[in-house]
């Protein structure tokens, strides 16, 4: 951190920094407030964006009272994903028209909406449209818009800058689910979700007035630096100019796989600790008590902390090792992860099995922090909010596959464990994939 630190305090004009560059001594570049707290401001809406993967929290007080089936809940964190890729793809489009401000404003509404009519729910369609649709849209309009605007602030630490904002990201879930779970304890999942969404509408609301972009003047001799070092592509390309060229689609299909792994651990994190605890006590899911909950919860709060670190993580290895160590411990990390998870079960270890959700958290937040590296410098930055949002569109097949087949091996066995083992395979496969992944070529960028 301290190069991002350094990087940031190089980027304000002033006498007492010599190795300021000239044109950001400016009058303008005086009235520009230093770009620290667009990233602040930035990480802390990502931070509660974030709270979308803490979708298992909400799974059995669901079931408990309305009777629905495992595969049915699942459906609703499945839902809320592919609408994030949706809302990405629609904020991608709109940031060509509208301002940041406009944007998150619309977030704060769709996000506070979708949470406040969830309190209403009785049928499984009520809730699929306003969770699953609501509030999935507004947390991808939100955070591409933020990642978007945010970046343009640091075209010269794109790994530190994509993955320290990421952290938030992916910490969301470890820093609020402990007050999530508290509220469920005290005043139901109903009052939980209406709380949630007033205190979303609110801060997103107040980051939407401070976030802007930057002045061109601002970002010129920052950009300059940052092709000097090769940190961005030399050629800004548009989305359809990106889907042409080869290495896109094999990035794509690496990325499928090890989200794949990412979101089925996440959307049923507590439940399946909860197996583990209940088979480990011999007592069923329903007996095993607050303490066992508790450690449940602890253990997906792990998968939310190293989910953060392993964004965070990841942007210091892209900038000092490269892209190719990036996606190699992001393979390996994932694969010991999903055996740990699998020996777990089977010998009744729960430490075993935090060692495996603790893996799984570095390595999805490492592919998350991959994923929005990888395009603003293989792709440019000019067009990051389409391009991204067309990356993160493998979530789509991955929140499908994942969620569907853990849930799947659980209704049919009864347990998780034959699932592990399926994704252990595909972990595997990722792996292999890692290493058919090249930067483009400079002359494809150009065509």
């Amino acid at each position: 951190m301290v190069g991002f630190a350094t990087s940031c305090s190089e980027s304000r004009g002033g006498t007492e920094h010599a190795a300021v560059p000239e044109t950001l001594t400016s009058s303008a570049a005086h009235r520009t407030p230093h770009r620290l707290l667009y990233f602040a401001v930035a990480f802390v809406l990502l931070l509660f964006f974030g709270l979308i993967y803490a979708w298992s929290l909400f799974v059995e007080p669901l079931e408990a009272e309305f009777g629905w089936q495992r595969s049915e809940t699942s459906v609703i964190f499945t839902l809320s994903i592919i609408t994030f890729c949706v809302g990405m793809l629609v904020a991608g489009v709109l940031e060509q028209r509208f301002s940041p401000r406009v944007l998150l404003l619309a977030t704060a509404a769709c996000i506070g909406i979708g949470f406040v009519a969830s309190t209403f729910a009785e049928t499984l369609p009520h809730i699929y449209l306003t969770y699953g649709v609501l509030v999935g849209t507004g947390v991808g309009i939100g955070a591409d818009c933020v990642m978007s605007a945010t970046l343009k602030w640091f075209p010269d630490r794109q790994g530190v800058a994509n993955g320290a904002m990421l952290m938030g990201f992916g910490m969301g879930t470890m820093v609020l689910s402990p007050a999530v779970t508290a509220m469920l304890g005290a005043l139901g999942w109903r009052t939980t979700l209406g709380v949630l969404g007033v205190a979303f509408a609110l801060i997103v609301a107040v980051g939407a007035l401070i976030m802007r972009l930057p002045d061109e003047e601002y970002v010129k001799p920052l950009m300059a630096k940052a092709h000097e070092a090769d940190i961005v592509s030399a050629v800004d390309m548009s989305g359809t100019q990106m889907m042409k060229t080869p290495s896109f689609w094999v990035f794509m299909l690496w990325l499928m796989l090890v989200t794949c792994g990412g979101l089925a651990l996440i959307s049923q994190a507590v439940p399946a600790a909860m197996e583990l605890l209940g088979s480990a006590s011999g007592a069923t899911g329903g007996e095993t008590g607050d303490a066992a909950l508790l450690m449940a919860t602890a253990a997906m709060g792990s998968v939310s902390a190293f989910n953060g670190l392993g964004r965070l993580l990841n942007g210091f290895i892209w900038d000092k090792l490269g892209y190719r160590v990036s996606l190699l411990w992001v393979s390996i990390a994932f694969a010991v992860g999903m055996l740990c998870c699998a020996i777990a079960m089977s010998v009744g270890s729960f430490p075993l099995l935090v060692v495996g959700f603790v893996l799984l958290g570095l390595m999805y937040g490492g592919n998350m922090c991959t994923m929005s590296t990888m395009v603003s410098t293989f792709y440019g930055t000019r067009y990051f909010g389409i391009n991204y949002a067309i990356a993160t569109c493998q979530m789509i097949p991955a929140a499908v596959i994942g969620p569907q087949v853990l849930a799947a091996a659980q209704m049919g066995s009864g347990s998780y464990l034959q699932a592990f083992w399926v994704f252990l395979g595909i972990a595997l496969a990722a792996l292999v994939v890692s290493f058919f992944i090249h930067r483009p070529k400079e002359s494809m960028n150009r065509a």
